[in-house]
């Protein structure tokens, strides 16, 4: 009964939010950075870092205020290609050999599926290159290797990292209510490249993921993991929809807001 309702709600959702299925470019809202770490580049360095055109080492996108809204990066599915890729651009944290990134699954956020673990690296003889496919029985597969089922097609991002918090894209489900990933959407007008691999168009079909790893913010530089996915876009999860359908009630209903 319980799975029969949320096939319910996973359908009433992605029958009002058609949008995400077009190729639009989604809003966004302005970020507050922290002081980070000395030594390190910032978030905005490292989207320069990777731009080659139209101007070598500078990016269309400004990380301060082109962060897609936070209401609109908690869930995704994937689009018609049937199968995303991820591919890890840098990590610029000491826990970089700790810290592992994944997906989980909407209606259960403790069914998660490990895509980069600690040990992987920017580039593929590094291991920094995956490919995710969610099958129409929610079976999910990381480099075609069968690791584990979701309800269906829609799921979130998340890093662990080795003080064991997970820290999810949906910020209502962190500990210390921070928003952990920031998310950058391609303009169609950069054409970057990330580890060795060829260059090309940052498409308004790919998205840079950009997390900031420590508890409430730590130095709010979201340049701890960045990676970008492709052939995958947002889900905007109608809350009262949601709720209503899976009779969790108004009690769980509480405004998202982008910690600063």
């Amino acid at each position: 009964m319980r799975r029969t309702m949320i096939l319910a709600a996973f359908a009433a959702i992605l029958t009002l939010t058609t949008a995400p299925a077009m190729a639009i470019m989604y809003p966004t809202a302005p970020v507050t950075f922290g002081p980070g770490t000395a030594g390190e580049g910032s978030l905005q360095d490292v989207l320069n870092s990777i731009t080659v055109a139209p101007t070598a080492g500078v990016s269309s996108v400004n990380t301060a205020t082109d962060a897609i809204r936070d209401d609109l990066d908690s869930y995704w599915s994937i689009s018609g290609s049937s199968q995303s890729a991820a591919t890890m651009i840098i990590e610029l944290s000491a826990w970089k050999d700790q810290t592992s990134f994944g997906v989980f699954d909407m209606f259960n956020p403790l069914s998660r599926v490990e895509i980069f673990s600690g040990a992987d690296a920017p580039g593929i003889a590094n291991g920094g290159l995956k490919n995710l496919v969610i099958d129409a029985d929610g079976k999910v597969y990381v480099n075609y290797v069968l690791q584990g089922t979701f309800v269906g097609n829609a799921f979130g991002y998340y890093i662990t990292t080795p003080q064991q918090n997970t820290w999810y894209s949906d910020t209502d489900l962190n500990a210390d209510e921070f928003d952990h990933m920031l998310v950058y959407q391609g303009k169609n007008i950069d054409s970057v490249q990330i580890a060795g691999l060829s260059k090309g168009l940052w498409t308004n079909n790919e998205f840079i993921l950009a997390f900031e790893d420590q508890w409430g913010g730590g130095d709010g530089d979201w340049q701890d993991l960045v990676l970008m996915v492709e052939s995958v876009v947002p889900v905007p999860v109608p809350g009262a929809v949601l709720l209503g359908v899976l009779g969790l009630g108004a009690a769980g209903m509480r405004l998202r807001k982008r910690q600063s």
